[in-house]
């Protein structure tokens, strides 16, 4: 469950989570990019996935839709407890840099008021750590993704990235370069290139295994709903 604390900019999860994620043994985290307004989707994504998640990513273009979930989760104990303890964001090129909250107030034990974020800042480059790995986050249009993926890669070098998440093309990708792996989830509501909306789960078991990286189509149901199927 996440406890709605921004802690640092890009970043929402308590401090304790933080440093538990990173100090875990292994690892499973949900990545989503390019939602454009569908919020609602967003919230079933995170609905379905989110509780067998260490984490949530996501790759930009569509924070506003994020935003719609962290305040749906200040209203609503359900949804706030199917939300993974961090969730690391980056900013889109269509994103602002900064998001006023809305969140509903929580009491301790004693009935006091704890404290609420009221504002989000969102970097065009977020980093955290789980289990041991380092994470880089970012939109991928600073870094000309369109043509490839290298200078993505030089930066992920230079942070000693072990895993670099993208968003921006709206299409899936996944390659190992090195040490790193770069996975773009694709769109999960405005797919490019002939793909399906997508998103991603990327695990890794222990301290020496291999990633295992898993997307998901989605597809709309009959009545208006969502499902989700392994994507090869």
């Amino acid at each position: 469950m996440n406890s709605l604390c921004v802690e640092s900019p890009s970043i929402i999860g308590s401090s304790s989570d933080i440093k538990v994620l990173e100090n875990k043994t292994s690892g499973k985290i949900l990545v989503l990019s390019d939602s454009h307004g569908e919020s609602e989707l967003v919230e079933k994504i995170i609905t379905d996935f989110g509780p067998d998640c260490d984490a949530l990513v996501f790759c930009g273009d569509g924070m506003t839709d994020i935003i719609a979930c962290l305040e749906e989760a200040s209203r609503n104990e359900s949804f706030q407890a199917a939300m993974p303890p961090v969730i690391v964001c980056a900013k889109g090129n269509g994103d602002p840099a900064s998001f006023p909250l809305d969140l509903e107030g929580k009491e301790d034990e004693d009935g006091n008021p704890l404290p609420v974020a009221t504002k989000l800042d969102v970097s065009l480059l977020a980093s955290f750590r789980l289990a041991g790995r380092t994470i880089m986050v970012s939109h991928g249009h600073r870094y000309m993704v369109d043509m490839g993926t290298e200078v993505l890669h030089s930066v992920a070098e230079n942070i000693d990235a072990d895993l670099a998440f993208f968003g921006h093309t709206h299409r899936p990708h996944r390659e190992e370069i090195g040490a790193t792996l770069i996975l773009n989830p694709g769109s999960c509501a405005q797919p490019r290139g002939g793909n399906p909306p997508t998103i991603a789960v990327v695990s890794f078991p222990g301290s020496t295994e291999r990633y295992h990286t898993e997307f998901f189509e989605i597809k709309k149901t009959l009545f208006g709903g969502w499902d989700f199927s392994i994507f090869h």
